[in-house]
C-alpha cells in the first residue's frame, strides 16, 4: 500500500511539471508596436531627450630650445624649462540635445473627419515630428576653435642663424654667437626708436615696418633659447540620456599627456556632472485617451553643471522631456479643421500649432 502511494506522488509530480511547462509556452508574447500608418490610424512614439556634451580640448606642447641650457649664461634668462612639457585643458564646453524614442510613450490615433487626409510626419525611430506641417529643421551647433597661436618648430628658424653660428664647432659657441646676434638686433631697434640710427627711414610707416621686422627676427632667434609652444585643439562629444537627477558623478577625465580618457582611468583628473530637476513635483494627470487626439510632451527644465573640484567649468539649463509630463491635443480640433502641428524633435514639445479656419 505504501508503495502504491509513492508511485501516485511521483505521477502527480510529473503531471504538475508538464502542466507548468505548457503554461509557460502559453504565455502571450509581448511585441513592440511598429510606428507608422495602420488600418486603424497612426502609431507613433514621443521622444526622450538625450544630451551631447561637446568638449574642445587644447593640447599644449612645449619644446625646449636647442640653446636652453645657455639661456642664463648669455641672455641672463632664468627659469627656462629644459624638458619637453605637455598639458591639456578644456577651452570650450557646450551642450546640445537630440531625441530618442521613448518606449513608454507609444500612442495610436484614429484619423477621422478632416484628419483622414492628414499628413503625419515621423522620424526614422517613429517619433512624432509634425502633422500637416514640415518637421522642424534642427542641427547641432559646432564649437568654435579658440584663437591660439600655432608656433612653428625650431627647425624652421634654423635659417635665421648667421653663417658664423652655423659654422661654429660646438653648441656652446653657436649659442654665444646667436646671443650676440640678438643683442645687435635689440641695439639696432633702440637706435631706430630713438632716432639715433645712422640711416633713418623716410617716413613713419617705413619706420614701423622696420621695427616689426626686427622684432620678428629677434623673437624667432629667442626661441632657440626659450623654446616653442605648439597648440592643437580637438573636439570630443560625450552622449548621455538621463532618466533621473545626477548627483556629482564622474563624467570624464583629462590626462596631462593623453587628453580625454575614460572616467574609470585614474591617470586623468576627474570632471563631474550634476543634473538637477528644476520642474515642480506636481504634474497634471494626462487627459482621457478616448478623445483620440495627438499626445505631446511638456518638457521640464533641468540644470546641468560640469565641474572640476570646486570650480565650475560650465552650467546650462536644458529642457528634458523625461522631467516633464504629457498632454493631449484635442482630437476634435483635427477632425473639424485642417490643423498644423510642429514638434521639437529633441523634446516633443509643441513649437507651432495653427488652425486653418474655414471661410
Amino acid at each position: 500500500m505504501l508503495k502504491l502511494q509513492t508511485s501516485n506522488i511521483k505521477l502527480q509530480t510529473i503531471l504538475f511539471f508538464l502542466l507548468f511547462c505548457l503554461s509557460l509556452g502559453a504565455q502571450p508574447e509581448m511585441t513592440q508596436l511598429q510606428p507608422g500608418q495602420t488600418p486603424d490610424g497612426v502609431v507613433y512614439y514621443l521622444p526622450k531627450t538625450a544630451l551631447r556634451v561637446h568638449l574642445l580640448i587644447e593640447k599644449q606642447t612645449y619644446t625646449p630650445g636647442q640653446f636652453a641650457r645657455y639661456a642664463e649664461r648669455y641672455l641672463h634668462l632664468t627659469c627656462v624649462v629644459q624638458q619637453e612639457q605637455i598639458s591639456q585643458r578644456i577651452v570650450n564646453c557646450e551642450v546640445s540635445s537630440f531625441g530618442v524614442r521613448d518606449t513608454s510613450k507609444c500612442y495610436s490615433v484614429r484619423l477621422k473627419g478632416k484628419a483622414e487626409t492628414a499628413e503625419v510626419r515621423l522620424s526614422e525611430q517613429g517619433t512624432l515630428l509634425a502633422v500637416n506641417d514640415e518637421p522642424l529643421a534642427y542641427s547641432v551647433p559646432a564649437l568654435s576653435a579658440p584663437l591660439t597661436s600655432h608656433l612653428s618648430p625650431l627647425t624652421s628658424h634654423q635659417s635665421l642663424l648667421s653663417s658664423e653660428a652655423l659654422a661654429a664647432g660646438s653648441t656652446a659657441k653657436m649659442a654665444e654667437i646667436t646671443a650676440q646676434q640678438i643683442q645687435e638686433l635689440q641695439e639696432r631697434r633702440q637706435q631706430l626708436a630713438t632716432g639715433e640710427a645712422d640711416e633713418m627711414p623716410q617716413d613713419e610707416q617705413q619706420l614701423r615696418l622696420m621695427l616689426q621686422e626686427i622684432d620678428q627676427k629677434c623673437n624667432q632667434l629667442m626661441t632657440h633659447f626659450t623654446g616653442t609652444v605648439r597648440r592643437d585643439s580637438s573636439e570630443h562629444i560625450l552622449t548621455l540620456c538621463p532618466d533621473k537627477e545626477i548627483n556629482h558623478q564622474v563624467l570624464f577625465r583629462i590626462s596631462r599627456r593623453l587628453g580625454l580618457v575614460d572616467k574609470d582611468d585614474l591617470s586623468g583628473t576627474p570632471y563631474y556632472i550634476d543634473l538637477k530637476n528644476l520642474s515642480p513635483d506636481e504634474r497634471p494627470v494626462p487627459e482621457n485617451k478616448k478623445l483620440l487626439g495627438f499626445y505631446v510632451n511638456v518638457p521640464g527644465m533641468a540644470q546641468l553643471t560640469i565641474s572640476q573640484d570646486d570650480q565650475t567649468l560650465a552650467q546650462f539649463q536644458v529642457p528634458l522631456a523625461q522631467f516633464g509630463f504629457t498632454e493631449l491635443r484635442d482630437g476634435d480640433l483635427f477632425r473639424r479643421y485642417v490643423t498644423h502641428l510642429q514638434l521639437h524633435p529633441a523634446t516633443g514639445a509643441v513649437v507651432r500649432q495653427q488652425v486653418e479656419q474655414e471661410k
